[in-house]
């Protein structure tokens, strides 16, 4: 493997730049380091690191993506569909759409896995989290709730089968935050593969949630 650099600098006492991954791993969360050092150090080169780097990754893509994509959805069926929701066989071209950029991100990361290149792996898992919150934020099915609940439900089904694929995924990355959303998914333990990428469903037509606290504080 390559280097670990402070900055731009290898790491040394003498230069009092040594960044203490126990210390690190305390105040920010492992997952939160795990996912920085995975996403941001290319497999077998050398990597530069810092607690601003670290900082903008946590928010960026954690606490503003990816948690943010899960709490809002699961806070919004829990408090106005009794955290239960159906699946509808209607789809939007909106639906459509976002199903065939997931598709079009998934399809490389077999080859990702193969070849280990971690980075561009989650670069392209977090992109489907990034698409998953644009759709919801265009769909407002906050405003479908008097009008159209069938198409409310699906939309919201649709952004937890994204959620379910989206931590499946991160799994191997962020074990224990990833673990808690699958949990509060119900999927079971041997559910929890990749079947997804070869077109099969995760969750059940309706699907029944529990309670999802926050995963990711954001870092300041």
């Amino acid at each position: 493997h390559g280097w670990i650099l402070s900055g731009d600098e290898k790491m040394s006492k003498s230069k009092g730049n040594i960044l203490n991954p126990i210390e690190i791993s305390e105040k920010y969360g492992v997952d939160e380091l795990r996912y920085y050092l995975m996403k941001e150090v290319s497999h077998g080169s050398d990597g530069s690191i810092s607690l601003k780097s670290l900082e903008n990754c946590i928010n960026s893509d954690l606490a503003n993506n990816y948690g943010n994509l899960c709490q809002r959805i699961f806070s919004f069926i829990r408090n106005n569909c009794s955290s239960k929701v159906k699946r509808s066989k209607k789809l939007t071209n909106s639906d459509k759409n976002l199903l065939k950029k997931t598709n079009e991100l998934l399809k490389d990361l077999r080859v990702f896995m193969n070849d280990q290149k971690l980075n561009n792996y989650i670069k392209s898992v977090i992109d489907i989290s990034f698409l998953t919150n644009k759709y919801i934020n265009d769909e407002e099915p906050w405003k479908l709730k008097k009008t159209d609940l069938e198409k409310m439900n699906n939309i919201l089904h649709i952004s937890l089968e994204q959620i379910a694929k989206i931590s499946i995924l991160l799994n191997p990355i962020i074990p224990k935050s990833s673990t808690k959303v699958l949990d509060a998914l119900n999927i079971k333990k041997n559910s929890r593969n990749l079947s997804f990428l070869d077109g099969k469903s995760i969750l059940d037509d309706t699907t029944e949630i529990k309670e999802l606290n926050i995963l990711f504080k954001k870092a300041v």
